[in-house]
């Protein structure tokens, strides 16, 4: 809401129609909104809620004389730092559960209340409930996001009240915290009508999506001086999960208390928001923004911790001691260089990278980050380090010195290559390109610029894993999945190609994760795990919708183990058989025949069929590719589904210097080697986007039959089409 309330949800009664006196604020009143406490009340408290300087809601949980819990609300007027609320209000009549009817819920005047605050974390509350007054003193127990003025934009600012219209008498008190982090108030009744309230904090960011909280129903306390922390206790009654859009948004709870509750769910929609700005989905999010000196911050993954530990490291002189490298490095890295070796390498390049920050983030992966660090003279080094999950150790680190130059993938024979001329010198770099440079228009319609057989399929290697995404994030939209849905790694099924390979079996890993580790280091064990978690039925419903003009060339999709048995593990003539067969057969050969085998190395099995990277392997056009990536853009903002594929797109942008001419930057790549005659299929696909403009997206696939491609050329005249796609004319939205 803007600056207003509606009727409904606790304060039905009250008069919204009133007038209100116009008040100078002694301060940012807005800012008071929070959590308040008695500390010598632990156990109860208040939630106020500013809508503007001038006026805010307030829900007092709390107990009756008997220690039966009890909860009031109120809405009132702020002067200077008083906030008062003329009218405090009980309800009755309610029921937990699907047998809830609004109609016969009633509120009831039991008193008055009067906030006095002495500064942005103190006051006093005085109050007359049911004839008696009292006073406490009050200290702030929570900060809302919506009142830090330094938190980080990809926190959501939907703290606030949230209810159900046809629900109208209880509803979701709800704050998100600086670090992501809720606190969840439930305002309802149990199933015999007594009024009834739950609370639980959030550990995981709501930045991520919908969040899954262990509700606690405090009971015992008693109402007013008798009040003892100690009688209160925390009774663990079910778990919520709660989805938060500003059109979308749910509530779904499992009891674990039978008795008093049951299981059941409902939607929900905001109410009340914090402030004047609340409730905003963002369509356009960079998830890697640099701060004021142009540095950019560390992701909280294992690769990510460990990036932020050399650099603190590398702003200081503590030595690099045996104790410390055994921390931070793996058992397999310093199998292959000694101690003396690694403190070598962290104490050589601390001098020359002395300060050093990451100011180009190229992939930010939880097992990977690829970064141009830029120190404090303005060195660059270009830097890759690898992480396990297992351990969360360093396994690979590198460096390599820039200089103090300026960092290009373009060779210099590129450099002033026109459009036309670039695209046409990526032709004829493989016998079989595909190519397009194209806008998504306001009809997310790709409209081509340029391109090169555009239109015709060609073998995209890992680029398929853009479908697989689409069924993780139906399954999403579909609630058949979460996006912190936690797998094991199964140890029969881990697959060459990626770091997950070789991490441990058993290893939890959560949909959020699986889906960054597929797009952004194309890790394989992740693809098979998440086609397996969302299903090969609803993937192939969904290539279609997903752009691909001839679905059934994917249909039914193949994993990386199944696809790889068709390469190495039937003979050719049998692996044609499947190729060439009806759908109807290669679902039955699928099931009887590859299925069975379980997972597949890259190249073993018996067989080699390297032939069938081209045309027997998954296949789009760039047009294809294009499609894909405009349907995923439709994802109503701030679902699950479009929050799981922007992190998962955003995780590598493949080359340096991109980032910093686009708001977002979505990547996915692939590539087929054979041992003996190399790259057979190399193709890079990009979607590049700024506010306020129709993105654009640039598919670039090489294949060639004989092998030999050379990445480094592809690479170059790749990074000159992203080069022109940045200078090409706006086109608003």
């Amino acid at each position: 809401m803007k600056g207003r309330i509606k009727y409904g949800l606790l304060v039905l009664a009250l008069c919204l129609g009133c007038a209100l006196s116009p008040l100078a604020a002694a301060m940012a009143v807005v800012e008071r909104s929070g959590s308040w406490f008695d500390p010598t009340h632990d156990g109860e408290g208040f939630v106020v809620q500013f809508i503007n300087d001038n006026l805010a809601v307030v829900y007092w949980f709390t107990y009756d004389a008997d220690g039966a819990q009890r909860w009031f609300t109120g809405l009132g007027n702020a002067s200077g730092d008083e906030l008062h609320f003329p009218e405090l209000l009980v309800t009755q009549g309610g029921e937990f559960g699907p047998g809830f009817d609004k109609d016969a819920v009633k509120r009831i005047a039991v008193g008055e209340l009067t906030l006095t605050f002495a500064s942005d974390s103190a006051g006093t509350a005085a109050y007359v409930i049911d004839g008696t007054a009292g006073e406490q003193s009050i200290v702030r127990a929570t900060r809302p996001v919506e009142v830090v003025a330094a938190a980080s934009p990809t926190v959501p600012r939907k703290s606030g009240s949230w209810y159900n219209p046809e629900r109208d008498g209880e509803g979701l008190i709800l704050e998100i915290l600086e670090d992501g982090r809720q606190v969840v108030y439930w305002f309802t009744y149990d199933i015999n009508g007594n009024q009834a309230w739950m609370l639980s904090l959030g550990g995981a960011s709501a930045a991520e999506g919908s969040f899954s909280l262990d509700m606690l129903q405090p009971v015992g306390g008693r109402f007013g001086p008798e009040f003892d922390p100690a009688d209160v206790v925390r009774e663990p009654v079910g778990r919520t999960r709660v989805s938060l859009q500003c059109d979308g948004s749910y509530l779904d709870f499992t009891n674990t208390d039978p008795v008093d509750f049951v299981s059941f769910g409902f939607d929900l929609q905001q109410l009340v928001g914090i402030g004047p700005n609340s409730c905003v989905d963002p369509v356009l999010v960079n998830r890697y923004p640099a701060d004021d000196d142009g540095r950019v911050a560390t992701p909280d993954n294992a690769a990510g911790q460990q990036m932020r530990w050399l650099l603190d490291r590398f702003a200081g002189d503590e030595p690099f001691s045996d104790e410390v490298l055994r921390e931070h490095f793996s058992d397999a890295w310093l199998a292959n260089n000694s101690l003396a070796v690694t403190r070598n390498l962290l104490t050589s390049n601390r001098q020359l990278f002395r300060g050093a920050g990451i100011n180009d983030p190229i992939s930010m992966a939880p097992t990977s980050i690829v970064a141009v660090l830029t120190a404090q003279d303005n060195r660059r080094a270009f830097t890759v380090l690898d992480a396990n999950l297992g351990d969360g150790k360093i396994n690979s680190l590198y460096f390599y010195d820039y200089g103090f130059g300026g960092t290009s993938v373009i060779y210099a024979s590129d450099a002033a290559l026109s459009m036309d001329q670039a695209a046409d010198r990526f032709a004829s770099l493989s016998d079989q390109p595909g190519l397009v440079v194209a806008r998504i228009n306001d009809q997310n319609q790709c409209q081509a610029v340029t391109g090169r057989n555009a239109n015709t399929l060609r073998s995209t290697a890992s680029i398929f894993k853009i479908w697989v995404l689409a069924g993780v994030a139906s399954a999403l939209d579909e609630r058949a999945l979460y996006h912190d849905q936690v797998a094991g790694i199964d140890g029969g099924k881990q697959v060459r190609g990626g770091p997950l390979f070789a991490e441990p079996a058993g290893l939890p890993l959560s949909v959020d994760q699986l889906s960054t580790l597929m797009m952004g280091v194309s890790d394989n064990t992740a693809t098979d795990m998440l086609l397996a978690l969302a299903g090969r039925d609803r993937i192939d419903g969904l290539h279609a919708e997903y752009g691909h003009s001839m679905p059934e060339v994917m249909a039914p999709q193949l994993g990386i183990s199944e696809q790889f048995h068709l390469f190495f593990s039937f003979p050719m003539a049998e692996s044609m058989e499947y190729l060439d067969g009806t759908e109807s057969f290669q679902r039955q050969f699928l099931e009887e025949r590859i299925v069975p085998l379980g997972a597949s190395g890259s190249g073993g099995g018996g067989y080699n069929n390297e032939s069938l990277f081209i045309d027997g392997a998954w296949r789009a056009s760039p047009m294809d590719v294009c499609g894909a990536f405009a349907r995923h853009r439709l994802h109503a903002p701030g679902s699950d589904a479009a929050l799981l594929v922007d992190r998962a797109l955003q995780t590598s942008a493949a080359q340096p210097n991109l980032r910093s001419e686009w708001d977002r930057v979505w990547y996915k790549g692939g590539s087929l080697e054979s041992g003996a005659n190399g790259l057979l299929v190399l193709t890079h696909a990009f979607m590049l986007e700024r506010e306020g403009e129709d993105p654009v997206v640039v598919v670039a696939m090489a294949n060639h039959p004989a092998g030999g491609i050379d990445a480094t050329l592809v690479q170059s005249i790749v990074g000159r089409l992203l080069a022109l796609a940045a200078t090409l004319p706006a086109q608003a939205q």
